[in-house]
C-alpha cells in the first residue's frame, strides 16, 4: 500500500473514531477514543513524512500500529452498537413504566381494599366510552 494511501486511511479512521466519541456519554470511553484518534492522526503524519523523505521503516512496526488502529475502530463500532441497544432497551422500559403509571395513578387515590371495585368501575367506563 503506498504511503499516502495509508495516511489517508489513518485519517479516515481517526475521523470515524472522533465521530463515535462525540456520541459516547461515558467520559472514559470518549477520552480513550479521542486518544486513539490522535494516535491515528500521528500515524498519518508519520506516513506522509516518510513518503516525502523516502525513509523506510520495518514493516512489522507498521503492522502492529495498524492492527492497534483497527482494534480501536472495531471497539468503537462495538461500543456504538452496545449504546444503540441500551438506548432501545431503555426506551422500551420507560414506555412500559409510563404505561404502568397510567394504569396505577387512578387506583392510588383509594384504599387497597377498594381497588377491586375501582378496577371494575374503570373497566365498565372503558367499555361504555365510544
Amino acid at each position: 500500500m503506498p504511503m499516502h494511501d495509508k495516511a489517508a486511511d489513518y485519517r479516515r479512521q481517526a475521523q470515524e473514531t472522533r465521530a463515535v466519541a462525540k456520541w459516547l456519554s461515558l467520559n472514559d470511553d470518549r477520552q480513550r477514543l479521542l486518544d486513539d484518534a490522535n494516535r491515528l492522526e500521528a500515524l498519518a503524519e508519520t506516513e506522509e513524512r516518510q513518503g516525502d523523505s523516502l525513509v523506510l521503516t520495518p514493516q512489522s512496526h507498521e503492522d502492529t500500529l495498524f492492527k492497534r488502529a483497527e482494534a480501536a475502530i472495531a471497539e468503537a463500532s462495538r461500543l456504538r452498537e452496545a449504546r444503540r441497544q441500551i438506548q432501545m432497551r431503555t426506551a422500551q422500559q420507560l414506555e412500559r413504566m409510563q404505561q404502568i403509571e397510567r394504569e396505577l395513578d387512578p387506583l392510588f387515590l383509594h384504599p387497597y381494599w377498594e381497588l377491586g371495585i375501582v378496577r371494575a368501575i374503570r373497566a365498565q367506563a372503558g367499555n361504555q366510552s365510544p
